[in-house]
């Protein structure tokens, strides 16, 4: 899958979270006067939306490589974060509002509107942060939590603040509410796709077989290959593959790629990788699937 086709993938997924989301927030809405107090209700909202995106975000890489399993543990995963996230963030936004409310609007008219807008805004760009992040926290990989921090930070305050906005100037409508949702969602994916590109250690594309043309970034410091479900690059349908063929792993600038059992193919350029370290344009051969590394715009 080309870079930009992986963009398209992950914005429908930031759409789809926020179709996901949109009626249980509306039903939250409706259940307001039942909730004992505004605290609550912001919380619920909060836990709901980080929960759905949370789900949506960090079962993507599970669906990019044709893993069910690790699209549904991402799920279940991403599920239980983004709540917490979410709650959070409700938490850091109310604190806000109570600590520099009386310093900015000098009304309790103008904090019980511009203030509140203010702090969901806040709460809301805090839950896309955290959001972001899940993905790096479940692999444990310093880049990509450092994808996570700047893709969350952007795509946060650029979502967040169209959500808050748009919920103030038509509080009342249910479409302002979805339109929210999806500039948040959108937001969100867009950012984190972009610094992906930038803070991945190269990548590899699938030459042949049945799934040709997959790309497949370098984020962590051991990128698992072969064909249980739980590898990075899951090889489902390619001959002579093994539950887990190769790893590769990085080592200061280096990458090496070394076979994890006796016997398995594995071929650097057509010969054995006797502990040489990837270079742009080398094809590696798990197998029989044929994989080209590099950086590819």
């Amino acid at each position: 899958m080309s870079l930009t086709l992986k963009r398209v993938f992950m914005a429908a997924f930031g759409l789809l979270g926020a179709l996901a989301l949109w009626p249980c927030l509306l039903g939250i809405q409706y259940l307001q006067p039942r909730f004992p107090s505004y605290l609550v209700y912001a919380l619920a909202q909060g836990a709901c939306l980080g929960a759905v995106f949370g789900a949506f975000f960090s079962s993507f890489e599970g669906v990019i490589v044709s893993s069910r399993s690790k699209a549904f543990k991402g799920l279940l995963f991403g599920a239980l974060a983004g709540a917490l996230a979410g709650a959070i963030g409700v938490l850091a936004g109310q604190l806000f509002l109570f600590a520099a409310g009386s310093i900015l609007w000098k009304s309790a008219s103008q904090r019980n509107s511009l203030g509140l807008a203010v702090s969901t805004g806040l709460a809301w760009a805090i839950v896309g942060l955290f959001v972001a992040l899940i993905e790096g926290l479940r692999s444990r990989s310093s880049r990509e939590l450092l994808v996570g921090l700047t893709g969350g930070l952007l795509g946060g305050v650029i979502g967040g603040a169209g959500l808050s906005a748009l919920s103030f100037l038509f509080p009342q409508s249910e479409l302002s509410l979805l339109a929210g949702l999806a500039l948040f969602g959108l937001a969100l994916s867009l950012s984190y796709s972009l610094f992906e590109n930038r803070f991945s250690a190269g990548s590899f594309i699938l030459l042949n077989g049945p799934l040709k043309g997959k790309e497949y970034y370098l984020l962590s410091k051991a990128l698992r290959i072969g064909s249980a479900p739980d590898c990075d690059i899951v090889l489902k349908g390619y001959p002579e593959v093994e539950p887990l063929h190769a790893i590769v792993r990085q080592s200061g600038t280096k990458l090496v790629i070394s076979a994890e059992k006796a016997g398995a193919r594995v071929l650097l350029n057509d010969e054995p990788p006797a502990g040489r370290s990837l270079r742009p344009e080398d094809v590696l051969a798990i197998g029989k699937a044929k994989l080209i590394y590099g950086y590819f715009a």
